[in-house]
């Protein structure tokens, strides 16, 4: 069973991955989101993606503490909703999300320290890694999914000088 935090309440149910190649799917397709959303009527939520492929040599333990301290780090932030720790498969590709009320929320929450740390220290752990942000909207019965500002998301290599100073990065982590 993969980990995940919630702090989703009636009338949400948890969000399962439904494919165990979630972490290659659109995350539209990998997931519950229907059923999760089924008792919902309507609403609008901000979804972040990570996804990553770690390096054979990755120390699996500290990525996952730094994963769990991360999202402690979120649900210690108003507007925090769910928290879903992926698995790398075997191949090393991993796909984490965080669900919030809002995208000002997840700015906030990306600016606390343990999430910054997290995001730094686990970098050299990766061979590339992406963010996918979205606008969930849930209307008539519908879930939409609707991708922001895909002109900056994409693989990014990671090697010895990945830093997160670049503006785009400091503007795609939120």
């Amino acid at each position: 069973m993969i980990p995940h935090l919630s702090q989703l309440q009636t009338p949400f149910r948890p969000i399962v991955e439904v494919d165990p190649a979630y972490s290659l799917l659109p995350v539209e397709r990998g997931f519950n989101w229907n059923d999760a959303f089924a008792d919902v009527d309507a609403g609008k939520w901000y979804l972040v993606v990570f996804r990553s492929k770690h390096r054979a040599y990755a120390d699996e333990g500290y990525l996952a503490w730094l994963d769990r301290e991360a999202s402690k780090a979120a649900m210690r932030t108003p507007g925090f909703m769910y928290y879903f720790m992926g698995v790398p498969m075997k191949d090393g590709h991993c796909l984490s999300f965080c669900l919030w009320q809002t995208q000002e929320a997840a700015r906030i929450a990306s600016a606390d320290p343990a999430h910054r740390e997290a995001m730094i220290c686990g970098l050299p752990s990766f061979e590339y890694y992406d963010l996918e942000r979205y606008h969930v909207r849930k209307s008539h019965g519908l879930i939409t999914f609707e991708r922001l500002h895909p002109e900056v998301h994409g693989q990014r290599p990671v090697d010895d000088t990945t830093h997160l100073s670049d503006p785009i990065e400091q503007e795609a982590i939120a």
